[in-house]
C-alpha cells in the first residue's frame, strides 16, 4: 500500500510517501525526495518503535485539536497531517480570482464619440469604457475582465483603425 501526505511542522508543508508494509514487514518513507528504510513495530495505540539508518526511536503520536502532536524523547512537535490527493482536491475547488486586465482594440475602423473612463478608474468587467462610431452607429466597446485603466490612447473625435489600442486595464 502507498499513500501520499502533506506533513505540516512549523509553518512548513511536506511531502511523505509511505509504502509497506514490504514483504520483510519494513516501511519505505520518502520525506520531500529523500527515502528512507524503516522498521517499525507499533508498541500499543500510538506509540512506535522506529529504526531508521541504525538508529532506534520511539514516537508517541497524540490527537490533539491543533494536529497530531509527535515526542520523540523531551521533542515534541505538533504535526497537520492531510492526504495529498484530499489536499489537491480541495484546492482545485476553491474559486480563483478572476484574470484582469486587457488590451482593448477597435474592433472596426471608425471615430471615437467618448471616452467613458481615464487613467486610474477601477473597471468592473462587462463595462462599456469608449464609445465608437462607424458606419453612422455608435458601438459600445465593453471591457470582458476588468481592471485598474493604465492607459487611455485615443480621445474623443481621433480617427480609428482596425486594431488600433483604445484602452489598457491592468
Amino acid at each position: 500500500m502507498k499513500r501520499e501526505l502533506i506533513v505540516t511542522a512549523d509553518g512548513h508543508d511536506r511531502t511523505v510517501t509511505v509504502e509497506g508494509p514490504m514483504p520483510d514487514g519494513r516501511f519505505r518513507v520518502t520525506i520531500d525526495g529523500t527515502t528512507h528504510d524503516v522498521d517499525g513495530k507499533a508498541i500499543r495505540p500510538g506509540t512506535w518503535s522506529l529504526m531508521v539508518g541504525g538508529r532506534s526511536y520511539v514516537v508517541d503520536l497524540d490527537k490533539r485539536r491543533a494536529g497530531i502532536a509527535a515526542s520523540v524523547g523531551a521533542s515534541e512537535a505538533m504535526l497537520q497531517v492531510e492526504d495529498a490527493l484530499h489536499r489537491r482536491l480541495a484546492a482545485a475547488a476553491q474559486p480563483r480570482e478572476k484574470a484582469r486586465g486587457e488590451t482593448l482594440r477597435a474592433p472596426i475602423a471608425g471615430k471615437v464619440v467618448k471616452v467613458l473612463v481615464a487613467i486610474g478608474d477601477d473597471v468592473a468587467p462587462g463595462t462599456p469604457v469608449i464609445v465608437l462610431e462607424a458606419m453612422k452607429m455608435e458601438n459600445e466597446i465593453v471591457s470582458e475582465r476588468g481592471g485598474k485603466v493604465t492607459a487611455v490612447n485615443k480621445q474623443a473625435g481621433q480617427a480609428v483603425e482596425t486594431g488600433d489600442v483604445l484602452v489598457e486595464l491592468s
